[in-house]
């Protein structure tokens, strides 16, 4: 039988092993202060009155990104939102980036003007100053290409954890799942044919508004998906130490995931469970509160949010179905190791 850890793969094993060395260093300052540490979406410092929350995030050529697929632009954007969905995660609120390149010198001229382009962008749709950062030169002419962007952010009262998940919590989704899952299968087949997945894969829009709104109204936990549901929701469960129900028939699953489906004959639920990168913000929330955000947060936001489980006292995550059978959920989604 798999140990919870390892259901989460090698790389949460990794992430673990780096927190615990940490810990063994931290100066009593540094405790005093630190209110979130390594495994959440983001750390949270307090200073003063006042929650700071710190998240980073690197993306290398050839493991996250290819650059015969993706125009310097769109790659600019990505790379600030995709940390800006941390700080949303927590319900916060970002102030300013730190941006770090390993260039090969071939693309420190137009290509870097389109990137900074798009990374500004990003920046200024989302009020978030980029104030600093790093530059070197890539191993060889080939590259890799390698980008690494840090977020600072803010935060009035406390943060949203992981951990907040209590049995008998409903389970949300903000947005639509499958979308930019449905672009990268597109370009695994050569097909450009839907701009709307591409755009999906490309372009994330991380969900601050969002993220601010649901902690002032009562999520008890939330993390954004960036592995894909089922992976991300064995994270949250594990932290909150429950398990879940996933309700099978109302999953948000998006236009595009769905058009792809179509075509290939593959699973709609299914396919959106095991996405990867759709940045939206899975919460629990207890039924009544639920309820109430479910109402107001596409009036206040504009972004639906669709109940689409529960939290559990069993260890265990099951799926749903239409007649109400009940399996366990085989657990896909990305991972590094």
């Amino acid at each position: 039988m798999e140990t919870g850890d390892q259901k989460l793969g090698a790389e949460y094993a990794l992430i673990e092993r780096i927190a615990r060395a940490a810990q063994s260093i931290a100066p009593p300052s540094m405790e005093a202060g630190l209110v979130v540490g390594i495994g959440d979406d983001s750390a949270v410092l307090r200073v003063g009155q006042r929650h700071l929350l710190w998240t980073a995030d690197m993306l290398i050529e050839g493991v996250h990104f290819r650059l015969d697929w993706t125009d310097a632009y769109a790659l600019g954007w990505k790379s600030l939102a995709v940390n800006l969905s941390d700080i949303a995660a927590m319900g916060g609120t970002p102030l300013a980036s730190l941006l770090m390149l390993s260039l090969p010198p071939e693309r420190t001229g137009e290509w870097l003007d389109e990137f900074i382009r798009g990374f500004l962008e990003c920046a200024r749709a989302y009020s978030t100053a980029l104030i600093g950062g790093d530059t070197n030169r890539a191993a060889s002419a080939e590259g890799p290409t390698v980008i690494d962007v840090s977020v600072l952010g803010v935060i009035e009262g406390l943060p949203v954890r992981r951990q907040g998940g209590r049995p008998g919590d409903w389970l949300l989704v903000t947005g639509s799942l499958g979308g930019p899952r449905a672009g990268l299968m597109r370009l695994l087949n050569h097909d450009r044919s839907d701009t709307e997945a591409l755009q999906a894969h490309f372009m994330p829009c991380p969900r601050l508004h969002e993220g601010k709104f649901l902690r002032q109204h009562g999520a008890h936990a939330m993390m954004d998906l960036s592995d894909g549901l089922a992976s991300d929701l064995l994270k949250l469960t594990h932290a909150s130490q429950c398990g879940a129900q996933v309700l099978r028939a109302q999953l948000p699953v998006h236009a595009a995931a769905l058009r792809w489906c179509r075509e290939t004959g593959e699973d709609p639920a299914l396919f959106a469970l095991a996405g990867g990168e759709d940045y939206e913000l899975l919460l629990a929330a207890p039924p009544q509160i639920a309820q109430t955000l479910l109402e107001e947060c596409p009036h206040q936001t504009g972004t639906p949010l669709t109940h689409i489980g529960y939290l559990t006292e069993s260890e265990e995550i099951l799926l749903q179905d239409e007649l109400g059978n009940l399996t366990p959920l085989f657990v896909e989604g990305w991972s590094h190791f």
